[in-house]
């Protein structure tokens, strides 16, 4: 749908708009990627990652006409869920990473396009119990920023993270220990971003990617590292999602004057 259609009048406290509103959504259903769409052009594809482990690539133009009431967008065997969502073209790396700390980075090109109504491929071997948070495109110039319920979280190189091929176990991106908590969410930021982190009862903070002093921002480490605390919680609060932006550079307010000769 148009993102015009999405009211946006709303304050920053406000309940906002009920999706069901937006678009229709079936029992039992729920919303869990939003990918943002300018052009249908060829050689973008969509791919969509699930909680078990597979991944779907699916050309772009074949979402160019929804109905009102959707389309189905890939075929979950029982008891799997759509985890994540996003644009990418042969010429892109991809980077899974699951609850218990392990990723995987792999090639685009390595996956076969499939149907829009077909299921996915194995995109990664899980440990018994552990399942997918995040999938995101691995640009070697940017970060993998990782984040538990427990709050903490901490940014490393995508170039830590070796290509490998689809359907390994992967690498080991958070050391998970019992105050950690399990990894709720991963992102590729880039340092001139801003992150903000929301908790379950609601509460945002924002903090710099990636600062000259440490205490401004969030330092690089290792990829098998446990992370630094990134937001204090209430008991009974966690971490629930993270999202970046980067933030536009405010314009001087007025031209220094010249000085007359």
């Amino acid at each position: 749908f148009k993102c015009h259609e999405i009211p946006s009048d709303s304050s920053r406290v406000a309940k906002g708009t009920a999706v069901i509103n937006l678009f229709p959504v079936a029992e039992r259903e729920k919303v869990t990627a939003m990918v943002d769409v300018a052009d249908f052009v060829p050689d973008t594809y969509m791919l969509m990652a699930t909680c078990q482990g597979e991944i779907k690539k699916t050309a772009v133009d074949k979402f160019a006409s929804v109905r009102s009431s959707g389309l189905i967008a890939m075929d979950l065997a029982e008891g799997d869920e759509l985890v994540a969502a996003c644009l990418a073209t042969d010429q892109d790396d991809i980077i899974f990473v699951t609850q218990q700390g392990q990723s995987i980075r792999f090639a685009v090109s390595s996956l076969r396009a499939s149907s829009r109504t077909s299921g996915g491929v194995r995109a990664m071997r899980r440990l018994s119990g552990d399942r997918v948070v995040s999938m995101d495109k691995a640009d070697v110039k940017a970060c993998l920023l990782v984040v538990t319920g427990g709050g903490l979280g901490k940014l490393t190189s995508i170039g830590q993270y070796p290509r490998q091929k689809r359907a390994g176990s992967g690498v080991r991106t958070f050391k998970i220990v019992e105050k950690t908590g399990k990894v709720v969410a991963a992102k590729v930021v880039y340092p001139s971003e801003q992150v903000m982190i929301i908790s379950a009862d609601g509460i945002v903070t924002r903090t710099p990617v990636k600062e000259k002093d440490p205490r401004q921002g969030i330092t690089l480490q290792g990829r098998s590292t446990q992370g630094v605390r990134l937001m204090r919680l209430s008991p009974g609060d966690k971490v629930v999602a993270i999202a970046s932006f980067e933030m536009k550079k405010e314009k001087a307010e007025s031209e220094p004057e010249k000085k007359g000769k």
